[in-house]
């Protein structure tokens, strides 16, 4: 094979149209001159100089993996929201981003300063892609020189192989193989999100007032899960704008929404809530605030957990945290992907029309809640005050009081967001 002097030549081996694969000694030698013939189906394009500066505009740098995979035929630039893995290239071990055998009590994460950059960089890689990409999980590909690992990210963490020589061992082959044949659902693409139509896409761009060129997206949520044959809601939506998240946690995006087959706007929110026993969805606090009449507090028009029928598209790592290989072998918090809509859109608090609608607002949030304690908030609205309706009546603390979680509509303040919220009745671990 022909010898490569420095790391941007090492991305044309995966661009160009040679043969990919010699068998020898029943051994499978990827050959990274040429990719396609081995997945046809697949796009491998050198993204290296072309930073996504479209839905990434919210990143303090700039996104641009060296080699972007795509399946829907685009053929050059970084688009973020349409890609399916990328290729990272690292040319000395130096800058591998985890320890190539760390034992079970030890962190797979390198702990070198170069490794660290190198971390930080495909995770930003992954952050924005599942920030502009309505995706289940993703993967990635992290090459040091003629070394690679394959990388699986959710929103409980990463599943990192250890390094194999993609010279003499298939894996890499097989990985792409069986990747080109998979199913989008297998890919991480989130099947209960859809396209929509034309038609809805052009009527929700009007009342929403978005531009044109913003791609539109269905989905669908029960208007009370607990009912088998529940009527549903159909949402016309936006595709997500990247942010700098961290990795893990619930990755709460929230936007306005049309409900297309009731002719209203409402706001929906898409969050991974921790699965845990003591942690109760946000959809179901909602029906106690309300049948507790908790005032102030927007009504939730539907929710579910979403559970795909492909179990892969469900979180993984979780699974693995605790296997006897994991590195380090400690326990993972599970998650699952909570929707939930509401009946109004409101104004964020800090735009206020006078001081006198923010305090208003401010009072009328804290009658449905009790402050347990008020952090994010402006100094003048951390107050000791406690209500009756939600911690007396209901039984529930909200324990997120803060700027984003209170929103003016026509004057008045509603508390949203009780994600957070405390079930006074059930004790925790």
């Amino acid at each position: 094979m022909q010898s490569i002097k420095k790391e941007e030549d090492s991305y044309n081996r995966f661009v160009s149209n040679s043969a990919l694969m010699i068998f020898r000694s029943l051994t499978v030698l990827l050959q990274i001159n040429g990719i396609r013939p081995f997945a046809p189906q697949l796009s491998f394009v050198n993204s290296s100089k072309h930073a996504d500066t479209n839905n990434c505009s919210s990143f303090t740098f700039n996104v641009k993996p060296d080699v972007y995979v795509y399946s829907d035929g685009t053929s050059h630039g970084c688009n973020i929201s349409k890609f399916e893995v990328n290729i990272e290239f690292k040319w000395n071990n130096i800058h591998d981003a985890f320890c190539k055998n760390p034992g079970v009590n030890q962190s797979v994460v390198s702990q070198t300063d170069k490794g660290f950059d190198t971390l930080g960089q495909i995770t930003s890689y992954a952050v924005a892609q599942l920030g502009t990409q309505y995706r289940t999980h993703a993967f990635s590909v992290l090459i040091i020189h003629n070394r690679a690992r394959i990388i699986r990210w959710d929103r409980e963490g990463a599943i990192v192989t250890n390094t194999f020589n993609y010279y003499h061992e298939s894996h890499l082959a097989y990985f792409f193989y069986r990747f080109a044949r998979a199913s989008p659902a297998l890919h991480g693409i989130d099947t209960s999100v859809t396209p929509a139509s034309n038609e809805d896409a052009a009527l929700t761009r009007t009342v929403l007032k978005l531009a044109t060129t913003t791609c539109m997206l269905k989905v669908a949520v029960p208007q009370d899960p607990a009912i088998e044959d529940s009527d549903w809601l159909t949402l016309i939506i936006p595709q997500p704008v990247a942010k700098c998240f961290l990795l893990i946690g619930r990755w709460t995006c929230t936007c306005p929404v049309f409900d297309i087959l009731n002719n209203r706007v409402v706001m929906f929110k898409d969050s991974w809530r921790m699965s845990l026993k003591d942690v109760l969805p946000e959809g179901e606090t909602h029906k106690l605030l309300k049948s507790h009449n908790v005032r102030n507090v927007t009504s939730c028009i539907a929710f579910n957990d979403v559970i795909h029928t492909t179990p892969e598209q469900n979180t993984q790592t979780v699974k693995f945290g605790s296997a006897k290989w994991a590195c380090p072998n400690k326990a993972v918090t599970p998650h699952i992907l909570h929707r939930l809509v509401l009946d109004l859109v409101g104004k964020q608090l800090t735009d206020f029309e006078s001081s006198r609608e923010l305090v208003q607002s401010v009072r009328d949030a804290l009658l449905g809640t009790y402050l347990l304690c008020t952090y994010y908030l402006m100094s003048i609205l951390i107050i000791h005050a406690a209500h009756q309706d939600a911690s007396k009546n209901a039984k529930i603390l909200h324990q997120d009081l803060s700027i984003r979680n209170i929103v003016i509509y026509r004057g008045r303040g509603f508390l949203i967001y009780w994600d957070l919220a405390k079930l006074l009745i059930i004790q925790g671990p």
